[in-house]
């Protein structure tokens, strides 16, 4: 995520295309993750995990054949068809097998495992991209994807996904409010992870900001995750937008310095994007109700990488405009108008009023 947009500029592409390497390949992911209902009654959850694993094993060492933008637009967009099926498959399975009254835990330990790459290999990729060469990453990325599928092997296997669509039928609102905040907290997230290694390409304190970001984010994710088993998921999703909203502003006072401050900004936001995770999955699976873990993965991961997506390309189009302080800038105000949103629509206990998730 943050090594591509660098490789792209590399080749002499402007923040446009920069912004495109990241944009096209969750485009892809998200055209894949619409499709998922009859994905579902293809494979099981084991299944579409390997299939992943494998598409983003085979892919990736095809980075190193160039840095021009075409080719690297169509290899990420390869690439976000086999994370399309990592993503939808790994969090339904992790709500599957969490044990009763312990699907926001679960999802949070879900999470754990989920950030821990972003904790030491998103800024580590920078570095290391910088000090040895972008090879060696795409390299080591692509080994590290293929090593997960024997890992395959020791998850229980579940039968056909067709059920676990569920029924159609009505769902309530909150659940897509909770999916529309999360999915401008991603749009945050993702042009954080794109242009500030971009916009201080000399400096060591993308690598570090991004680090320090992806810690903390862990940490709350699990704490969020625990909060909400005990107190009913739902009352994080605005605050939590409110609190990556001062970290936007936080990025967008302190990029131009790259000093210190930097790091508390990205620490703010990384904690504010955490809690806002996991808390809007959990209610997004409580709303859709029992049997549907594979519609509610699907709902919420077209949120987070849409807006993954979204973000990175609509800012290189402006950048030009707006310079870095600018876009961060407009981004905290697009976060503080999506919790007012999420306030007024879903309450400030968006996630309670509905039967309990049940064990799935």
């Amino acid at each position: 995520m943050s090594v591509i947009p660098l490789w792209a500029s590399h080749g002499g592409a402007g923040s446009s295309g920069v912004g495109a390497t990241t944009g096209v390949m969750l485009a892809a992911t998200v055209v894949t993750q619409l499709n998922m209902v009859w994905l579902f009654r293809l494979l099981s959850l084991r299944q579409m995990l390997a299939v992943g694993a494998l598409v983003l094993a085979v892919a990736t060492p095809a980075y190193v054949l160039t840095d021009a933008l075409a080719p690297l637009v169509a290899i990420s967009a390869v690439r976000g068809i086999g994370f399309a099926f990592v993503v939808v498959a790994g969090v339904a399975l992790a709500a599957e097998l969490a044990p009763a009254g312990k699907v926001a835990t679960a999802a949070g330990w879900y999470g754990v495992a989920a950030g821990l790459p972003n904790v030491f290999l998103m800024p580590a990729g920078v570095w290391l991209a910088q000090t040895w060469g972008f090879a060696p990453v795409f390299l080591c990325a692509a080994g590290m994807a293929l090593l997960a599928v024997p890992l395959l092997l020791s998850l229980p296997e579940h039968g056909r996904q067709a059920r676990r669509t569920g029924p159609r039928g009505w769902v309530d609102r909150r659940a897509f409010t909770a999916a529309g905040v999360f999915l401008v907290t991603a749009a945050t997230l993702g042009t954080v992870a794109t242009f500030l290694p971009v916009a201080l390409p000399e400096s060591p304190m993308p690598s570090i900001a991004l680090f320090v970001l992806s810690v903390v984010m862990v940490a709350t994710r699990l704490g969020a995750g625990a909060l909400a088993d005990r107190h009913g998921p739902g009352r994080l999703v605005a605050p939590s937008a409110i609190v990556c909203a001062v970290g936007a502003a936080g990025m967008a006072a302190t990029v131009s310095d790259g000093g210190p401050a930097l790091l508390v900004a990205a620490a703010v936001f990384g904690a504010g994007f955490g809690a806002a995770q996991n808390d809007s999955f959990v209610v997004v699976l409580r709303h859709l109700g029992p049997g549907r873990s594979g519609t509610a993965s699907t709902i919420w991961n077209i949120a987070y990488d849409g807006g993954m997506g979204v973000g990175p390309f609509a800012v290189g189009l402006a950048l030009t405009l707006t310079g870095y302080p600018g876009a961060f800038l407009a981004l905290a105000v697009a976060l503080a108008l999506a919790a007012a949103v999420g306030y007024a629509v879903g309450g400030p206990r968006m996630g309670m009023g509905v039967r309990e998730t049940p064990q799935l």
